[in-house]
């Protein structure tokens, strides 16, 4: 399924913690993850979430990708994942990070750099 996460939730991504479609609250873990385990994640079958920050409210994106469409939005954006966002230079880029529920439920985030 694909969602657009409603305003509420995108101060949430900068201050680190998200409530999914699912009702579970996922937090940031760590640092940015690879392409390799973002890849073993999303054929797992892991959501993604997509934000685009932009700075001002009409510009800024949050949608949000579980089952089958977490895969296809995996391979649509996968080409310009990095772990080094200072190629936005070269045009955008995403970095991947890995978020968490209480659970230890896994949630790939993929943050437009631009």
């Amino acid at each position: 399924m694909h969602y657009d996460l409603a305003r509420d939730q995108w101060q949430g991504i900068e201050a680190g913690a998200v409530v999914g479609p699912d009702g579970r609250r996922y937090v940031r873990r760590g640092t940015r993850m690879k392409r390799k385990r973002a890849v073993a994640l999303a054929a797992s079958g892991c959501p993604l979430l997509v934000y685009w920050p932009g700075g001002l409210p009409e510009k800024t994106r949050v949608e949000w990708f579980d089952g089958t469409d977490a895969l296809s939005a995996w391979k649509a954006h996968r080409s310009s994942v990095t772990s080094d966002p200072s190629h936005a230079a070269r045009g955008s880029v995403l970095t991947a990070g890995l978020w968490e529920s209480s659970e230890e439920e896994p949630l790939i985030v993929l943050t437009w750099h631009h």
